[in-house]
């Protein structure tokens, strides 16, 4: 096997793991607080940054797309989204969050930051920007 040791990779496999699960344990009670799941609080942000359709966010949710039905049901019941008919195109359906939507949105940001920075916070600064520079690194997409 070419690249690090078995071992090794085995540790960092095992502690990428544990990490990904203590974020996505934290991500859920701070999301719970705003009566929300995992999925609705990704919508949400999906929405915001520019997801405008139910198509979109199945691609980026990687779900079926009427799991995305239920999920913006969901969110248009709770008035955190609205949905409209594209004045292009009739048949599709535009997406963008409501001002209750908005301003969730913008709690569950801000909740989210503080939860992560706690965990942050136990890297000195040296160390964070070393594990950003890890991360960056880790992340690319191949290009070739």
């Amino acid at each position: 096997m070419n690249g690090p040791p078995a071992p090794l990779v085995e540790e960092l496999s095992r502690l990428g793991y544990a990490l990904m699960r203590l974020l996505f344990a934290r991500a859920k009670e701070v999301f719970a607080k705003e009566g929300l799941s995992l999925l609705q609080a990704e919508v949400l942000r999906l929405v915001k940054e520019g997801a405008s359709t139910p198509t979109q966010l199945a691609e980026h949710l990687e779900v079926k797309p009427s799991q995305v039905s239920h999920l913006l049901a969901s969110l248009e019941e709770a008035g955190l989204l609205e949905r409209e008919a594209d004045p292009q195109d009739r048949r599709r359906v535009l997406l963008r969050l409501s001002p209750k939507g908005e301003e969730a949105q913008a709690r569950l940001k801000e909740a989210w930051l503080a939860a992560y920075s706690q965990h942050l916070g136990r890297l000195d600064p040296q160390e964070l920007l070393l594990f950003r520079n890890l991360l960056r690194k880790l992340t690319e997409v191949s290009h070739g």
